[in-house]
């Protein structure tokens, strides 16, 4: 239950109690008992708004500004912008006030880790600020993973690759959880929480390209070169995952590129024509390709004329192959 929703159940009881507590003197009048009711009612309300104010003064209160050098990074848990990205947060945040505080967690060493805002942290040192909004959560390590990941994941251009890499960092300390209840933490489906986990199944070489350029290559893709590598050809996925990063290709024909067989069909010279001569002239010319023999004559005539007998020849060869 919410805070709002803890504050409606209260009130709603404060309402019922002052509406309902009986006038020391019974009214008769309607007039009167309507202005009775009126005073009960707005005195009901400003009660209310005087709880509503005390519960939004404690939650301000729980933000504060936290010196930066009293901020401590941890690792994994940085989102990865790309360079426009990251400029553009940063001239944001250059020419206007932090809409969103970081969150951050108290040390047992001193100071305070990073729940989320890593980036938002380091532009406010180049920028040479000396403090930052925070809210400290009360929470242990693992809830503190946990809050960071989901942080991350709700970011709508969170590319596919960073996903896989949050995902596996939770089932890594949490090897209970099945794929279905990390799903359902996440507020996901169990089915793209295995696409995501297809990045597992590619080659370490691919992994080392895309940690450099998560945004390279989605979930789809990934299975189809997880698929590939199945088949034995993971040098051909490494190769095409580098051209794609380095924008030679996009990701359609990276995977077309990855399947693509070498060419082994021996290309077999074509036979020249025997040609045979009635004199000096052109009689027929004789050209074999495999099973076929083919025999042009000049004439048409003395094609016909021929037929006869090479049938004759043919059923002679015939008969001695019995």
């Amino acid at each position: 239950m919410s805070i709002y929703d803890k504050l409606g159940a209260k009130t709603a009881g404060i309402k019922a109690r002052t509406v309902d507590k009986p006038t020391e003197k019974p009214l008769k009048t309607a007039p009167g008992m309507f202005l009775d009711a009126t005073k009960r009612l707005d005195a009901a309300e400003a009660k209310v708004e005087e709880l509503e104010a005390r519960l939004k003064e404690a939650e301000v209160a729980g933000i504060s500004e936290i010196p930066l050098d009293q901020l401590h990074e941890v690792g994994g848990r940085r989102r990865k912008l790309t360079e426009q990205q990251y400029g553009e947060l940063k001239e944001n945040l250059r020419n206007n006030p932090l809409v969103t505080p970081i969150t951050v967690r108290k040390r047992a060493a001193g100071g305070f880790e990073i729940v989320s805002g890593n980036n938002r942290v380091a532009i406010f040192r180049e920028l040479g600020r000396t403090g930052i909004p925070a809210a400290v959560l009360d929470s242990d390590e693992d809830q503190a993973e946990i809050n960071a990941f989901y942080a991350n994941l709700l970011q709508p251009d969170l590319p596919d690759f960073e996903k896989y890499v949050g995902f596996k960092r939770m089932i890594s300390k949490h090897p209970e959880l099945t794929y279905a209840q990390v799903a359902e933490g996440a507020g996901v489906s169990r089915s793209f929480v295995s696409q995501l986990m297809a990045f597992d199944d590619l080659p370490a070489d691919a992994i080392s390209i895309l940690n450099d350029k998560p945004d390279a290559l989605g979930a789809n893709a990934a299975q189809d070169m997880a698929a590939l590598v199945k088949k034995g050809r993971a040098a051909q996925v490494v190769g095409a995952i580098a051209k794609l990063a380095a924008g030679e290709i996009d990701q359609a024909k990276a995977v077309k590129e990855a399947a693509a067989e070498a060419s082994t069909r021996v290309v077999s010279a074509k036979p020249e024509p025997v040609k045979i001569k009635a004199g000096r002239a052109a009689y027929c010319a004789i050209q074999r390709a495999d099973k076929v023999l083919r025999i042009q004559f000049q004439s048409a005539q003395e094609a016909e004329t021929i037929q006869e007998a090479i049938r004759e020849v043919l059923e002679r060869r015939a008969k001695e192959l019995k």
